[in-house]
């Protein structure tokens, strides 16, 4: 699945998905407008918590702990990752041109080897 989420485009999509069924989830549960469930669900995901709204039955409350657990432990890591790792050049990699005037190299070399041999 992990593999599927190596854009930024992709993981704010899986963001958005996670958060409007949190919403949907918590709306069914608490009885609340979708709406409602959509600002609780903004305000859970982000870890802001205004407590104007919280789950009061257990559908709701494990809808609240998935969502919580997800986007902090997986969504909001790798988009974090994601984006750091657009920001970080390695200035030792190798181009391509580089890759491939070694392969050249190390083709010589082993042309040489077995003519000694």
């Amino acid at each position: 699945m992990l593999k599927y989420l190596d854009t930024v485009r992709e993981l704010l999509t899986l963001y958005l998905v996670v958060l409007l069924a949190a919403a949907g989830s918590y709306a069914f549960f608490e009885g609340k407008p979708y709406l409602d469930g959509v600002w609780w669900a903004c305000v859970t995901a982000t870890t802001v918590g205004y407590g104007d709204m919280y789950p009061a039955t257990v559908g709701g409350r494990v809808t609240a702990v998935i969502l919580m657990h997800v986007t902090l432990l997986l969504i909001l890591p790798l988009l974090i990752g994601n984006i750091c790792s657009r920001c970080i050049k390695d200035a030792n990699e190798f181009s391509h041109a580089e890759q491939e005037e070694l392969k050249a190299t190390l083709a010589r070399l082993e042309a040489r080897l077995t003519e000694k041999d």
